[in-house]
């Protein structure tokens, strides 16, 4: 995998043995500099200058969509935001690797970027190449590395708006994205909150009845035990959770508390706005 740093533009012509770059979902969702090789393969170049021919990524695979009619699509979640990849229709082997995953699951992928064309499309799409199961200390691993690669990108770009003189190319890319120190400042908030995913969880700090009464990894099993007991297959609304916690006695400023933990700590995750399920 490539971790170096890259400012690109269009214009560029790099070596066809393109590496896997990583990025966080949440940048590739900002991205929209598309440069097309031919009629089908696509280049991106993202908000912190990464140059993606292959993306490298590992999370939560969060949904498998096989009715769609162009083919399978796959949801993998990040710390920051959500992947939807492609399938193609021929793609046998990778048919079969997914049906021996059951979601939510952790997973690792690769992905190549292809045009896309169709009505009210981003212009390009994420095809999946290949994908594996996974475990938390990969995801964790992949979580890292992904941090310091932005963070090289990022201090790159600070270096240009502070120090050096941009090329004409450069200066095309920065004024494309808009790109500001406070901008970077927003990009480089998105690898902390990906971070906070592998720091050790912060104890609750406030203080009240509540957090004396119930000790912390009592509460933690106990909404654990209630998204069990009460989990469609959506998961459960929060809406509907406080209803039930609170007949048990816990308040909603301790339910809510607890399921931000329990979703920094990958026990939760979110499938849809509203909703919380076991991991």
């Amino acid at each position: 995998m490539s971790n170096s740093p890259s400012i690109t533009v269009p214009g560029y012509s790099g070596s066809s043995l393109y590496p896997y770059i990583r990025v966080f979902a949440l940048e590739i969702q900002q991205t929209d500099l598309i440069i097309r090789r031919d009629h089908h393969a696509a280049d991106l170049i993202t908000p912190s200058g990464a140059h993606i021919v292959r993306l490298y990524s590992c999370g939560a695979l969060t949904e498998i969509n096989r009715n769609n009619k162009t083919g399978w699509i796959i949801r993998v979640a990040d710390p920051t935001g959500v992947l939807v990849i492609s399938i193609r229709s021929r793609s046998q082997d990778l048919v079969t690797v997914l049906n021996a995953i059951t979601p939510p699951a952790f997973v690792s992928v690769t992905v190549v970027i292809e045009i896309d064309t169709s009505p009210g499309s981003s212009g390009y799409r994420l095809v999946l190449e290949t994908i594996h199961s996974s475990d938390r200390k990969a995801r964790d691993q992949w979580i890292l590395k992904t941090s310091q690669c932005t963070i090289d990108r990022l201090q790159r770009l600070y270096k240009l708006l502070s120090e050096e003189s941009p090329s004409e190319e450069e200066r095309r890319f920065m004024s494309r994205y808009k790109i500001s120190s406070r901008q970077l400042q927003v990009l480089a908030g998105v690898v902390d909150r990906a971070l906070e995913q592998v720091r050790a969880p912060v104890e609750h700090q406030e203080s009240g009845t509540d957090i004396d009464t119930h000790g912390k990894d009592d509460v933690t099993e106990q909404v654990m035990e209630l998204v069990r007991q009460h989990s469609g297959p959506r998961g459960i609304s929060v809406q509907e959770l406080t209803g039930i916690a609170k007949k048990t006695g816990l308040s909603e400023t301790l339910l809510i508390d607890t399921i931000r933990v329990l979703i920094a700590e990958d026990e939760l995750y979110q499938p849809s706005s509203g909703f919380v399920k076991i991991l």
